[in-house]
């Protein structure tokens, strides 16, 4: 499933997630390309501690940066 669509329909996916609004679904995918960009995430299949180092380094809200990568994979298997 394209990451946009999942992030719009994650609520009816999966039980217990919030409805996003739509600009928290366009800061979701800016945070994304953003880290493509800055050669951060590189499509890895899971976030292991050197990704999540990296992205530490980077920004200071870092944890809103590996939310992000879990909600893109987890778009993988829909």
């Amino acid at each position: 499933m394209e990451f946009r669509e999942y992030l719009t329909q994650k609520h009816v996916l999966k039980k217990g997630e919030k409805r996003l609004k739509e600009i928290s679904v366009r800061q979701y995918i800016n945070r994304l390309e953003n880290m493509r960009g800055d050669g951060i995430y590189n499509e890895e299949k899971r976030i292991d501690l050197i990704l999540e180092q990296k992205i530490q380094e980077r920004y200071q809200d870092w944890k809103t940066y590996v939310k992000t990568i879990e909600h893109y994979l987890s778009s993988k298997y829909y």
